[in-house]
């Protein structure tokens, strides 16, 4: 948990934002742009419009050199959406957002002894655009449990840990950590949005059947410094690669995480 990351106000023009440009996805039905991710819960992607569309929110000054310590400073913002937790939602099931990649499937000596060796590769920054409280729903954590090898889910978890955040705090888990989103029990709908930052080799196929983890254009990705191109460089990674590799539309060959246009391609005269 890091209190006071964003400013409250900046924090209050993101959600009245989000509720003008999406609340048609504040219905309790399925949608063929977003995820249900349980009773009364949907998964969207938010595109960096607006507000969105600062390094105060994909790169904030208080949490990025933390994500870079952990993840190192070639990270990737992986994932940029919103949980949206409906009036009635009831608690969700405990599970992981990906499977631990350290985990081969079968036990041997010494196996959670490797595991947890095993550096981070995915880490969910969550941003409440209400206050959490009980009422409206916190996530609950089970800590430690992303360096173990719980093929089992049951009581023997323990309690796990809650907590409440005003406006303005943000909260940092791990990418393998069992947790529940738990109940809204308020009269209104309590976005989470989250940025997902990894290692650029991590992709995750699982959680983005139905939608994009990422909706950003290439006029948008070309007028970004180059430092906050290379977090979004991965999103262009498939551009269709010609002789020696050179790629109109893709990542230039050298590595540098910038549009080959800009970098190596042809210098218009």
């Amino acid at each position: 948990m890091i209190e006071n990351a964003f400013d409250p106000n900046y924090i209050q023009r993101l959600h009245d934002e989000f509720t003008s440009r999406f609340s048609d996805h504040f219905d309790d039905r399925r949608y063929d742009d977003a995820l249900d991710v349980s009773d009364r819960r949907t998964m969207l992607t938010v595109p960096p419009e607006g507000s969105f569309d600062s390094p105060d929110f994909y790169a904030p000054a208080k949490v990025f050199p933390l994500l870079e310590f952990l993840l190192s400073k070639n990270l990737i913002l992986s994932g940029m959406g919103c949980v949206i937790s409906l009036p009635g939602a009831k608690d969700q099931r405990i599970h992981r957002d990906y499977s631990n990649i350290y985990d081969p499937g079968f036990s041997y000596p010494g196996l959670e002894e490797f595991m947890a060796k095993g550096p981070p590769y995915a880490i969910t920054v969550g941003i409440p655009l209400v206050p959490i409280t009980e009422t409206t729903g916190n996530t609950r954590f089970w800590p430690e449990s992303h360096l173990k090898r719980i093929r089992k889910i049951d009581e023997s978890l323990g309690p796990g840990a809650d907590f409440t955040a005003a406006l303005g705090s943000c909260y940092l888990f791990d990418y393998r950590i069992l947790h529940s989103g738990l109940a809204n029990r308020s009269d209104r709908p309590r976005p989470l949005v989250y940025n997902i930052y990894s290692r650029p080799w991590f992709r995750d196929p699982v959680n983005y059947p139905k939608q994009k983890p990422i909706d950003i254009t290439e006029e948008w990705f070309s007028a970004l410094p180059a430092r906050d191109q290379k977090l979004f460089s991965w999103a262009f990674a498939d551009g269709l690669l010609g002789k020696g590799g050179e790629t109109a539309e893709g990542l230039c060959y050298c590595g540098s995480g910038l549009l080959y246009k800009n970098c190596h391609g042809p210098k218009e005269k």
